[in-house]
């Protein structure tokens, strides 16, 4: 009784699901994991339907296909995990397969007096589908949604040794599951929260990824693909936390496109967005992977170059500026000679020092490298500012 109470919740709970993942997978029909996910449930409404006529059908559709049912909405779900993974389809094969291989078994003992081998082959084959979800969970390096995916590969690892149990209490042993008081207690319980747990924590993981991916989105420049300000502060805000801790010295640099108002103006916005982008991919190719850009304004890019004294920064912001010179070419048919002027400053020599004042420091040297006839890297001198 309690049991058939259990599975009589859970229907209800199943196709409330449905109806609401059926409608938010409508709302972004295109979004694959949304549908994957409302078909999980899908699954599970159509077998509380077959269950709900199952007097009234063909042994092998109501005690057979139908035994397939929950265990399919947990294919479905591994679908729909190696879908949110962006996963290849081996995933996808395996947990299909297994169904497949379970059928003409289900089939064979639709007949049977209490369906006793048919409900123990469910159970392994929740339990095998649970495995490749847990492992799916846990096979992940992805920061922002591991707290949801350690919740759902948890708690499918404390599900799977259930069903595995109730597999091995039906068959080995040859012992109903369900006379086993605690037992049974402690199934209902996992059964029902089951029900909620694994939909709403999905949607949890969907909603961080999100999230994490629109904070990311506002930390980086849309037509270059490198930092804007506000990445840029978080950055400079976590190397000079390093260097206040670990005294490690690094340099800053401002970088101006010279005469870039020009070539906007003569050859239009169009030359210059790819202008731009082809100066970025300049500065990646000729930077370390732990060195940092950002776009600061219009035709103005800041460089962090962690670890660095300011003689290694001189040379390098100086091959920078050839490394720009050597990649001129051609805008709308017309030769053009792109260069650049930087004004660095290094964090050597002082125990702490701002954002603003390093920028203000750069800054004042960018201009100094610009009155200098541009097409150079200039450092920042005391002087330059007392002046």
């Amino acid at each position: 009784m309690l049991l058939d109470a259990a599975l009589l919740i859970q229907d209800v709970q199943l196709l409330c699901f449905t109806i609401v993942f059926g409608l938010f997978a409508m709302q972004r029909w295109g979004d694959r994991t949304r549908v994957w996910l409302w078909s999980t449930f899908l699954a599970n409404a159509v077998g509380a339907v077959l269950d709900l006529a199952g007097s009234h059908l063909p042994a092998w559709l109501g005690n057979g296909i139908n035994m397939e049912m929950i265990p399919l909405s947990y294919a479905l779900l591994n679908v729909t995990l190696a879908c949110f993974d962006r996963r290849g389809r081996r995933t996808t094969w395996l947990a299909f397969a297994i169904l497949v291989a379970a059928l003409p078994f289900f089939l064979a003992w639709r007949n049977e007096p209490g369906l006793v081998h048919s409900y123990a082959l469910g159970d392994l084959l929740i339990s095998l589908e649970c495995l490749i979800a847990m492992l799916l969970f846990f096979d992940s390096n992805e920061q922002a949604t591991r707290a949801p995916r350690v919740l759902m590969g948890s708690f499918l690892a404390l599900f799977l040794i259930l069903e595995a149990a109730r597999f091995a209490l039906a068959f080995p042993l040859h012992t109903d599951p369900d006379s086993i008081h605690w037992f049974l207690i402690t199934c209902t319980v996992a059964y029902i929260v089951n029900t909620s747990l694994l939909p709403l924590a999905f949607i949890w993981m969907m909603h961080t990824r999100l999230e994490s991916e629109l904070r990311q989105q506002s930390r980086i420049d849309a037509l270059t693909g490198v930092l804007n300000r506000r990445g840029l502060e978080d950055a400079l805000a976590r190397e000079l936390a390093i260097f206040e801790r670990e005294q490690q010295n690094f340099s800053i640099g401002i970088l101006d496109l010279d005469h870039f108002k020009v070539i906007n103006d003569r050859y239009g916005h169009v030359a210059g967005d790819a202008f731009l982008t082809k100066a970025v991919n300049v500065l990646r190719k000729h930077t370390r992977a732990t060195d940092i850009i950002a776009r600061f304004g219009g035709d103005e890019f800041i460089l962090l170059l962690p670890g660095t004294t300011t003689a290694e920064a001189g040379r390098r912001f100086e091959q920078l500026c050839l490394a720009i010179r050597e990649h001129s070419g051609w805008l709308t048919g017309e030769p053009v000679i792109f260069t650049a002027s930087i004004g660095f400053t290094n964090t050597a020599g002082r125990q702490s020092i701002s954002n603003n004042d390093l920028l203000r420091e750069a800054d004042a040297a960018l201009y100094q490298a610009k009155h200098n006839g541009r097409n150079q890297a200039h450092q920042y001198e005391t002087e330059l500012v007392e002046a």
